[in-house]
């Protein structure tokens, strides 16, 4: 006995587009933001509410490569800076120690310019 299941022709089968969802921690603060632009956003008359999935996906789109060099930059201790600056030194005037840069430092021998 065999069954036949007759294939409807006239609704083409669509391709499920499955998304997956990540669980994220976030602050108090960046939370009540969140909160706050969803509420300006669902203030219409009509269509459905806009997701907070929907408000961090455009928010992302718009960070540029300058935002991210300001968030790296924001990361950075004050040892990681001595390094930097060290590094940049060696690299105009050639090698030399971490402790002697830092002597020289003290004594005003070596200014550090700050790139901006």
């Amino acid at each position: 006995m065999s069954l036949e299941v007759p294939i409807d022709s006239k609704s083409p089968k669509k391709a499920a587009i499955k998304r997956q969802s990540f669980l994220k921690k976030i602050d108090v603060e960046t939370a009540r933001q969140l909160s706050q632009l969803k509420e300006r956003a669902n203030k219409k008359p009509f269509g459905r509410k806009v997701r907070d999935s929907e408000l961090i996906a455009l928010g992302l789109k718009l960070i540029e490569q300058k935002h991210l060099g300001e968030l790296q930059e924001q990361t950075y201790s004050e040892k990681d800076r001595l390094h930097m600056a060290h590094d940049s030194y060696q690299k105009q005037n050639g090698k030399i120690s971490l402790d002697q840069f830092i002597g020289r430092l003290i004594r005003g021998e070596v200014q550090i310019q700050k790139n901006d």
